[in-house]
């Protein structure tokens, strides 16, 4: 029991990394690349992406091509072509 007059409150947890903020609308896209054929694909078109600025989660699959990316707001589409191309592959577009 606390002290009288104390309320107790649950100790405060650290924010993981990716977790939504309080107020803070997050926004994930899928896209369709084209070239990836294995994890070292995966892993360049992910941290090429994942360097822009308010970009908080990219998920890349070479299995169907499909990136998915996490942002504080609407991804900027050409923001995210630019650095799919400085990865070495081809942004087709959304996926459906």
């Amino acid at each position: 029991m606390g002290y009288a007059g104390v309320r107790s409150r649950p100790p405060r947890r650290p924010e993981r990394e990716g977790q939504r903020k309080r107020g803070t609308v997050m926004s994930t896209i899928t896209y369709q690349v084209t070239g990836m054929t294995c994890g070292h694909c995966e892993g360049a078109v992910t941290t090429e992406v994942g360097a822009i600025p308010g970009v908080t989660e990219v998920t890349a699959a070479a299995s169907t091509g499909l990136v998915t990316v996490t942002a504080e707001a609407a991804p900027d589409d050409e923001a995210i072509r630019a650095a799919v191309d400085e990865a070495g592959y081809e942004l087709v577009g959304r996926a459906r």
